[in-house]
């Protein structure tokens, strides 16, 4: 391909969008025929992500970013996610195994995204270690758990006062003979570990063997893959959520023991048990408040007058307690021991989830819901009123874990990523340069420029052509007598230079070797640079014309927003 000496028209950039577009309501997805994964990939990045099918999406849904961690039978490669109100990808990161539990907490003062990754083919729950991410993606802190044991996958919650949480499996021997199994058998202990994010030092510890008996567990013991026969440690407890009051007291959520337990901080005693067989409470809804089952995500709410959480009902190989899983807001007296429904959050399909899922309560007082092995997130009014419905895979597979996330949530953030966004250019039947850049919050509108030299001083890069941010990727169709070198740059809501792409040599078709133009260290650095406006004389083939175009000088804010980040650190 010939390179231009710029003369460019505006009509030799066409404006298409990168991303495809969501499904709305399509029942063809919902039965399989577009697979059991359904997924977009990109031209500028290796990132694959789900192609969502949206059933239902109302106005007064949260606008905040869906966190969620895909992974599954067909899910190449498991990661943290982010996407926006839309469906589309903001953020993704994989490489680290299996990745549970993305959310965004706060630890002195600073968000970060936090998760945990390792390993879990031990089955229904996992051993490795806690993420915690700045805003510039940088890992500042990986955590893991006391006592040489692994962190488990289910919980990692930050307190107020700035310590972790952490749910921990050990295996332990128990008595197993009045279910069948050996008086010496082998059984899989919980532990609530509490630590110091800093040092790693335990601060507490509690054992769920040292308070409830495996014999006590209504768990059929041969329903996780046979611990009787196989020699399989039993996992009777399953402790899956963990959160902390201002008294210093924990909230515990025991999947098989179909029950929420209020442990003492300082003793460890067991105060109270709210459902399953050593319920606690009076249920003033005629048993609707404490009849929940194989539930995950125990949550205080309501200045701790109420518990949230996600009631599965369902678990493989025990015995169902509804056809469907709901969300659950269940008020308590702990004075006069009574619990009462207050609302129940039904999906309008009602999906059923045997495994994982949890319930938030989002800034806005709405109630979003992930629903685990099913790929599924919903969003609920307060008084329980459907406002969104989305899936991950279609609702003919659910429950196969085809497509799953542990947990999903919904949160703010704003992300400055050190790397260069990613373009490429494809050549078809014309050119098309495509533009991304992985994690990038505030990037409102790309600018694509040319230059014969790509040595050439910044105010010598001409305007090719802008375009709003739409998606994860955005694509322009460029003229084959373009410049030869190419480069775009992300500019946010006040048009400052965020960051400039690498300088792509069409003619060679590849990224240009040397290194593309610096920016200056000064704090802030005005960029001119040219953008033409209308004006074609005339086109003879063959032949150019002269072309007369007015150009305006327009000034932008040339400084990375990262610089002067309070997370920001110069390599």
């Amino acid at each position: 391909m010939r390179a231009s000496s710029f003369f460019l028209f505006l009509s030799t950039v066409a404006r298409v969008l990168g991303d495809v577009e969501p499904f709305f309501n399509d029942d063809a997805f919902d039965k399989g025929e577009y697979g059991p994964y359904p997924s977009q990939s990109y031209h500028s990045s290796k990132l694959v992500s789900p192609r969502l099918n949206v059933l239902k999406h109302d106005r007064e849904c949260s606008p905040l970013y869906t966190m969620i961690t895909p992974r599954g039978n067909h899910v190449r490669d498991p990661m943290a996610m982010i996407m926006d109100a839309d469906g589309h990808l903001v953020w993704g990161k994989g490489g680290y195994g299996q990745v549970y539990n993305l959310q965004v907490q706060q630890y002195k003062g600073k968000p970060y995204l936090t998760f945990w990754a390792g390993d879990d083919t031990v089955g229904g729950h996992g051993a490795g270690y806690y993420h915690m991410l700045d805003s510039t993606y940088k890992e500042v802190y990986r955590l893991k758990a006391a006592g040489g044991l692994g962190g488990d996958l289910h919980e990692f919650r930050i307190t107020e006062k700035g310590t972790a949480l952490l749910s921990v499996y050990e295996v332990d021997k128990g008595d197993l003979s009045s279910l069948g199994g050996s008086s010496n058998g082998k059984i899989w202990d919980c532990l609530v570990q509490e630590i110091d994010i800093e040092t790693g030092a335990l601060l507490f510890e509690w054992h769920a063997a040292k308070h409830f008996a495996a014999a006590s567990s209504p768990k059929q013991i041969g329903g996780d893959g046979g611990a009787s026969v196989f020699g399989k440690p039993y996992d009777y407890y399953h402790m899956n959520s963990i959160d902390k009051d201002p008294k210093g007291n924990y909230l515990v959520s025991s999947r098989y023991m179909k029950s929420v337990t209020y442990i003492d901080g300082r003793t460890g005693d067991v105060i109270w048990v709210l459902g399953g067989d050593q319920n606690s409470f009076t249920d003033l809804s005629g048993g609707a408040a404490t009849n929940f089952a194989y539930q995950h995500d125990a949550t205080w709410q309501d200045n701790y007058t109420t518990i949230t959480l996600f009631d599965n009902a369902a678990a493989e190989g025990q015995p169902s307690v509804h056809d469907y899983s709901r969300g659950l807001r269940i008020r308590l007296d702990q004075q006069a021991m009574t619990a009462e429904l207050v609302t129940e959050y039904l999906n309008p399909t009602r999906v059923r989830a045997i495994s994982q899922g949890s319930l938030q309560v989002v800034e806005n007082g709405n109630v979003f819901l992930g629903y685990g092995n099913s790929g599924a997130f919903t969003e609920f009014a307060e008084n329980g009123t459907v406002l969104c419905d989305t899936h991950m895979g279609p609702q003919a597979w659910f429950g196969g874990g085809d497509i799953q996330s542990y947990r999903a949530f919904k949160y703010d953030w704003h992300g400055y990523p050190t790397t260069k966004p990613d373009s490429k250019i494809v050549y078809g039947e014309g050119l098309t340069y495509f533009v991304s850049w992985n994690g990038a919050t505030e990037v409102k509108r790309w600018i694509l420029q040319g230059a014969v030299d790509p040595e050439v001083k910044d105010d010598q890069w001409t305007y090719v052509n802008d375009t709003a941010k739409t998606g994860f990727e955005t694509s322009m169709e460029l003229h084959e007598d373009c410049p030869r070198y190419i480069r775009c740059l992300a500019l946010d809501s006040k048009n400052t230079v965020l960051s400039v792409t690498e300088i792509f040599d069409t003619e060679q078709e590849k990224i240009w070797d040397l290194p593309p133009v610096q920016v200056e260290d000064n704090d802030t650095v005005l960029l001119k640079f040219l953008i033409v406006f209308a004006g074609v004389t005339g086109v003879v083939v063959g032949l150019r014309e002269a072309v007369t175009s007015k150009r305006k000088l327009r000034l932008i804010n040339w400084t990375p927003q990262w610089i002067g980040h309070p997370n920001y650190q110069p390599v």
